[in-house]
């Protein structure tokens, strides 16, 4: 059975007490947090990615960054996320859209 969501990211200036505050809510079993680091990897059931990366962005120490794909195989999307302290900003491509709508980044 195909997943129906694949999660992937990383997220830097998450302190050990953040983390500490977020893990027991974190939907992703395989993420792995060291040094400040949070690195997702998901592939499975639908679960509120969202949710839990809006909560990751509160809290972030100040100059901290991080991105994550969310990518929902039913609908067939992809949401990249841009991850900063306090604020969590999304776009949302068809997977087979992503290298048109995002060239002027460098993807071609």
């Amino acid at each position: 059975m195909k997943p129906d969501l694949r999660v992937y990211g990383q997220a830097r200036g998450l302190s050990p007490e953040a983390w500490a505050g977020l893990a027991a809510a974190c939907p992703f079993e395989d993420a792995a947090y060291a040094d400040g680091v949070l690195e997702i990897e998901y592939e499975g059931r639908f679960v509120d990615a969202e949710g839990f990366l809006e909560a990751l962005c509160a809290a972030l120490s100040p100059g901290g960054s991080g991105h994550a794909d969310v990518i929902d195989n039913d609908a067939w999307t992809i949401t990249r996320y841009g991850l900063a302290p306090g604020k969590c900003t999304s776009q949302t491509f068809g997977i087979d859209d992503v290298l048109e709508n995002t060239k002027s980044e460098g993807n071609i």
